[in-house]
């Protein structure tokens, strides 16, 4: 036997559990995007590759928005549920990317769609979770150095 005991039960998700509970809401929010922001680095990142790349300005748009309140509510989202919105999102010299961004991800009626935010994100389905908790502890473990939560 090599000596190496490994055990894979979610021991460490446990204790982040427990710290969540205990923390106040903000900082609950504020640590659960901290997750999502990891998880939708990579995504981002393929998705800005594989951007229609006439201008760049399609590229330039790709990032992450936060999703408040009021449009959590819209969303249909419970209170207390976080979420981001990954995609083309940004005004790039003076145009509102979106819309554009939506045509080439669905197409239109004189235009096949050119997808490259689908494929980024099932490039990147895999790891999901262990990239979440990885963003999620990082965000806790700089809360505590701060002096934020004990």
């Amino acid at each position: 036997m090599s000596g190496f005991n490994w055990q894979v039960q979610g021991v460490r998700l446990d204790e982040i559990q427990q710290e969540l509970r205990a923390l106040e809401d903000n900082i609950k929010e504020r640590a659960i995007r901290a997750g999502l922001v990891a998880v939708a680095a990579p995504i981002k990142k393929t998705a800005k590759l594989k951007a229609p790349s006439d201008t760049g300005d399609m590229a330039q748009a790709i990032g992450h928005r936060n999703i408040n309140k009021r449009q959590r509510g819209r969303l249909g989202m419970a209170p207390g549920e976080v979420g981001i919105l990954v995609g083309a999102n940004r005004r790039i010299n003076g145009r509102w990317q979106g819309r554009k961004g939506l045509w080439h991800e669905a197409g239109t009626e004189h235009m096949t769609p050119n997808p490259f935010l689908a494929p980024s994100l099932q490039q990147h389905e895999s790891g999901a979770a262990g990239r979440f908790y990885q963003g999620l502890s990082r965000y806790l473990n700089r809360q505590r150095k701060k002096g934020a939560i004990a």
